[in-house]
């Protein structure tokens, strides 16, 4: 069977959403929001980077000037 375009699956046809007023918002909930929110953001963004960037010479040498200077 086919659903109409835009109409939602069966599964969902029976939720209702339902929101309540409160005069004072949760602030400690809203904060532990942002917080984790942030984590996850600075996790994908460190996880990307590690993937992107260059690593070290991985056993090549590498030259330097210090060398010729102490001679």
């Amino acid at each position: 069977m086919s659903r109409p375009t835009g109409a939602p699956p069966a599964r969902m046809r029976d939720y209702q959403l339902a929101a309540e007023v409160r005069e004072t918002p949760d602030l400690h909930r809203l904060a532990q929001l942002f917080i984790g929110m942030a984590r996850q953001r600075a996790t994908q963004e460190k996880s990307r980077r590690a993937i992107t960037a260059p690593g070290p010479a991985e056993g090549r040498e590498v030259e330097s000037d210090t060398q010729e200077a102490n001679d």
